[in-house]
Formats: structure tokens, C-alpha cells, sequence
């Protein structure tokens, strides 16, 4: 427990200085992976980034924590002086509407619980033979036929796999025809939200500025496309009965009061499951089978495990839910070198010691699973990529690994996400050998980490 004596003030936190006008800012927006991680390893656990001048009104200091426990304690305080970051919530609540990601309070308790049990693993485990179908179908379809494929876009295969899965456990249906218009909407969407997030000065959007006019022209066509796909969806049901995601929000009714979601949150949460279900899953199964393309014993010993447990009788489904396997292992290590939500912003809504440090109320502080994944003391070679870290018993502490968050905002699709790239990681290897024809990928930094340019491997039939 920290004294009195060695709690230091927030003016003695550490940090880099940045220019005089704008701090750390443009920096920071050209490469905020590089801007966090390297201050970690000059200044430490805590530190204190300037966004503009220090002093007068247009100064603001950030703060950003890497160690576990500050983690745990940004996370789990939610609601008692840690609340969602104010500049980044609101700017996600005028671009995809009142959801589980932009709300707080008692909105957002009323919505978790309403939603909680669609997504338990008892019932998500209900769409594996689904996503089993779909994975089939890539490896089956999808891959250029012959024994070798010399070059396929591994990032184009993994979207296409989890946009088919997100269509059908949502909609009952293939969303495909929607994929060249999200596929340019979800970058740009990323692109707007961070750009006004991190405006000093935000006019309102009612000002008809170049920024504005595309922020809300982009908003239009998002609401506009989740519009068409809920009526075509109906349609194609012509009246039958459903089991999909959106037929259970719509009957779906908070445990306390009995009351269900309206038509508008029904959209609203529909908008940001299809979005960051598809984006994130598919970047996360790009880097894993990248990273097994480079891995060659690796991805041997994961065929082998999924190979050997069917032919003893199990289905490819039932192995995607066993828990201790090194195929799921592989896909935790990818998410920890590469986690697809690499920065998270938070705010002390009141005065709160944190790394040793006081840290005033209306301080926006960072989390950083890149960063904190990568911490030294709790991941020996951090930048190794050992999947066995994830196999059997460890030690380290709880929010050392937090790629889905944690605490009572923890992510509501974590149990979905996995089990849907689980499945895919185990069919691609079961099928195919991978060999990755780039060492490293190039990636972007826009909202969420996400490839930029196509990911090259050679997939030779075993």
C-alpha cells in the first residue's frame, strides 16, 4: 500500500516534452504505438503526455498506464472514479449512436443486462457448428484451387470468413454483398473519429465545416447500410420464425424491469456488433496465421493436436471449444503482440493515486494492451512469439493481458470472437500448410489496428 510520504504530485509525473504548441500531438497521431512505447521505456509505468501547451486553456496533459495493477485499477474503478474516456466516447456516440460502447451509467447497466445473456458461453457456444460451416466453406471455396496457392491475401480471406459469420449469426443471412461498402466505410468511419477525437477545438457538428460535412455524410451512410440489411433480412424471413442475434435483442428484456431495447437501440447495437465483430475478428486471425507462417514448428504442433483429436473420434466444432489447446493459444499470443484494440481511453472523474501518483479529477488517462502486453517484468522476451505462454498454469497478474479489456465493461463479444477464430485458425491449419511470403506486417493505426496493404502467404495442401 502506498504512504502518504510516497505519493508524489501529478506535476512530477514523467513524460516527454513534445514542441511547446502542440506537446506530443502530432507525433502522436502520425504513430501512437511508437509515441506510447517509447515512453514507456524512458519514463516508465506512468506517464504524462502534453497535447497542446502545458499551461492556459488550450493545455491538456494525458496520462498513460502500463503496469497490471494500474490497469486493474483504471478498469475495475468504473463508475466510482474512473469513467469512459469524454473525448473519444462522445465522438463514438455522434458517429454509431447509444450503445454499450458509448454510453455509462445507468444507461449502460440497463443495456449490459439486457444483452448479457445473448452472449454467455453456454449460448455462444450454440453458433459454433455455423462458424465450423463457414470455415469450411473458406478453406473449401475461397482458396484458389489446386495444392498450392502462391499468393493469397490472408487478410481478405479472414474478413470474408468474419463478415459471412457476423452476417449469419446476426441477421440469419450472407451480408456479402455489403462487404466493398464497409470495407471502405469501417476505415474511413475509424479515420473520422480519431481525427475529431483528438481536435483541440471541436466546432459543433451543426457547423457546416469540410470536417463536419464528412463525418456526417459518413454517419448517413453507415445508419443507411445497417438499415438496408435489417429490411432485407426481414424480407428474406417473409414472417418465419428466426434464432439469430437480432431476433433475440428484439425480444430481449432487461431482468430488473422487464422493459426491451427500442427500435433505435436495436440499430444502434446491431451497427457496432457487425462493425467491430467483423474488423477485429479479422485482424486478429490475419496476425495469428501470419504468425504461424513464420512459425513452422509451431504451426506443425497446432496441426498435429487438431489432427489427432479428430481422427480419436471429436469433430472440428468440439475441439474449437476446448479451452486448453495450443490452436487457441496461438491465437491469445497473436492477440497479445498484436492486440486489434491497442489504446484505450478512460477519465479520473475523481482525485485518484494511481502508479504512486495523485492524478486530479477530468484526467484522461491511457491504457495500452500493446504496451502492457510487451511489459518486460511479466512477458520474458516480450517480442518472442510463444504460444506455450498461454498453456497450463502462470503466475503473472491478471491485467497483464487485456486485449478484451476487463473489469464490468469487459468486452460482451470476447466468448464470440474467440470461439469464431478459434474455429477458423483450426481449419485453415488442418487443411493447409502456411507459409507467410512477408516477415513483418504493415498495419494501420486508425482507431484500431487493422492491416493496410494485402498480407501475402502460400498455402500448400497437407
Amino acid at each position: 500500500m502506498t504512504t502518504t510520504e510516497q505519493i508524489a504530485a501529478f506535476a512530477d509525473v514523467p513524460g516527454p516534452q513534445g514542441s511547446g504548441v502542440a506537446g506530443v500531438a502530432p507525433e502522436f497521431l502520425r504513430d501512437p504505438i511508437s509515441v506510447l512505447a517509447r515512453a514507456h521505456r524512458d519514463h516508465g509505468d506512468l506517464v504524462a503526455f502534453p497535447f497542446g501547451p502545458r499551461k492556459g486553456p488550450l493545455g491538456k496533459v494525458v496520462v498513460a498506464a502500463y503496469h497490471p495493477d494500474a490497469a486493474r485499477q483504471v478498469l475495475t474503478e468504473t463508475e466510482r472514479t474512473i469513467g469512459r474516456g469524454p473525448s473519444s466516447t462522445q465522438v463514438l456516440d455522434d458517429m454509431i449512436g447509444r450503445n454499450l460502447m458509448t454510453t455509462d451509467g445507468a444507461e449502460w447497466r440497463r443495456q449490459r443486462r439486457t444483452l448479457q445473456p445473448l452472449f454467455t458461453p453456454k449460448r455462444v457456444a450454440q453458433y459454433t457448428d455455423l462458424m465450423a460451416a463457414e470455415a469450411a466453406r473458406i478453406v473449401a471455396e475461397d482458396v484458389p484451387a489446386g495444392t498450392t496457392a502462391d499468393r493469397v491475401d490472408l487478410h481478405r480471406l479472414m474478413l470474408r470468413y468474419s463478415l459471412r459469420v457476423v452476417g449469419r449469426a446476426l441477421f440469419s443471412g450472407d451480408i456479402d454483398y455489403t462487404a466493398p461498402e464497409l470495407h471502405k466505410l469501417i476505415p474511413l468511419t475509424n479515420e473520422l473519429i480519431i481525427g475529431r477525437t483528438t481536435q483541440l477545438l471541436k466546432p459543433p457538428l451543426a457547423l457546416p465545416t469540410p470536417r463536419n460535412r464528412a463525418f456526417l455524410r459518413t454517419k448517413a451512410q453507415l445508419y443507411a447500410l445497417i438499415d438496408r440489411i435489417l429490411a432485407r433480412s426481414d424480407a428474406e424471413a417473409g414472417g418465419a420464425e428466426r434464432d439469430d442475434i437480432v431476433t433475440r435483442l428484439r425480444t430481449a428484456r432487461d431482468p430488473e424491469t422487464g422493459a426491451g431495447l427500442s427500435d433505435a437501440e436495436i440499430r444502434d447495437q446491431t451497427l457496432l456488433m457487425m462493425m467491430a465483430g467483423h474488423e477485429t475478428t479479422a485482424t486478429a486471425l490475419t496476425f495469428a496465421l501470419h504468425l504461424l507462417g513464420r512459425h513452422a514448428e509451431v504451426q506443425q504442433a497446432v496441426a498435429d493436436e487438431a489432427l489427432e483429436y479428430t481422427r480419436g473420434g471429436g469433430t472440428p466444432a468440439e475441439f474449437a471449444q476446448q479451452r486448453e489447446t495450443l490452436a487457441r493459444a496461438s491465437l491469445l499470443e497473436s492477440m497479445r503482440l498484436y492486440p486489434p484494440v491497442y489504446m484505450t481511453e478512460h477519465l479520473a472523474t475523481a482525485d485518484i493515486v494511481l502508479g504512486g501518483y495523485r492524478v486530479p479529477a477530468g484526467t484522461a488517462v491511457f491504457l495500452s494492451p500493446w504496451v502492457t502486453h510487451r511489459h518486460p517484468e511479466f512477458w520474458p522476451e516480450p517480442e518472442r512469439f510463444d504460444p506455450h505462454r498461454f498453456v497450463g498454469e502462470h503466475d503473472r497478474p491478471r491485467y497483464a493481458y487485456l486485449p478484451f479489456g476487463g473489469g464490468p465493461h469487459v468486452c460482451i463479444g470476447e466468448h464470440f470472437a474467440l470461439l469464431a477464430a478459434t474455429v477458423l485458425l483450426e481449419a485453415v491449419v488442418r487443411k493447409f500448410r502456411i507459409e507467410s511470403l512477408e516477415e513483418s506486417i504493415s498495419y494501420q493505426q486508425t482507431g484500431n489496428l487493422r492491416p493496410d496493404k494485402p498480407v501475402w502467404a502460400a498455402l500448400t495442401a497437407r
